[in-house]
């Protein structure tokens, strides 16, 4: 019999490996032999690897392991916040704050290859501005791709969180006008100048600003 310290750690290992090594995945009865527990605290473990979004239990298929990348760890946590159902305002300041402190990271690891594609998203959003719904989907690609250039995945997995709410919540912006997209350009535009320049505490002023006015203008 194992220790059954660390159960749920061990489970999860076990389980993910078996996974990658495309290996069946055991039943609850083969793992209640393995690590020598009963089949009912076998169940409690996978529930809650359930719960978390590692484990997919079917009637049909069985049990399988999600494959946990950036996107599917994102996805959960959007999840969850959208439980928690958090004061939106409180995910204002959390994305200003998160987005601002990020800024020296960028300016020191930005790529020209990057600086291009920002770049392009900008011309896009010109390109749109009497598209409300295709400008801000650029506008918040170009978000994103500021977090990409921080170079540290686990921030880009929390901080592509923030943006991604603040931007579904936004109901409002379908009713902007061109002016409002062309200026949110224009405001970028100076942001990614200052990056370029090495300047870091210019562009986290100016970004700070610049989401500090479109919360205004998007109340909800």
């Amino acid at each position: 019999m194992q220790n059954n310290d660390n159960l749920f750690e061990k489970i999860r290992d076990h389980l993910q490996a078996q996974a990658r090594n495309g290996e069946r995945i055991d039943t609850e009865t083969e793992l209640a032999k393995k690590f020598g527990v009963t089949r009912y605290r076998i169940r409690k473990e996978l529930d809650i690897l359930t719960q978390m979004g590692i484990l997919v239990r079917t009637p049909k298929r069985g049990t399988t392991v999600r494959e946990v990348g950036a996107n599917s760890l994102r996805s959960q946590i959007q999840m969850r916040f959208d439980v928690a159902n958090f004061d939106i305002q409180e995910f204002i300041e959390a994305r200003a704050l998160v987005e601002c402190s990020l800024i020296p990271l960028v300016s020191r690891r930005i790529t020209p290859a990057l600086a291009s594609r920002l770049e392009m998203t900008l011309t896009k959003i010109e390109e749109h501005a009497d598209e409300p719904l295709v400008a801000d989907r650029y506008d918040r690609e170009f978000h994103l791709l500021l977090l990409e250039g921080c170079g540290n995945r686990v921030l880009q997995v929390f901080s592509g969180v923030l943006v991604t709410y603040f931007e579904k919540t936004s109901n409002r912006v379908a009713k902007m006008d061109r002016h409002f997209f062309l200026d949110v350009a224009k405001q970028e535009r100076e942001i990614l100048k200052a990056i370029r320049m090495g300047d870091a505490d210019k562009a986290a002023e100016l970004l700070r600003s610049h989401l500090t006015e479109q919360a205004q203008l998007l109340p909800l």
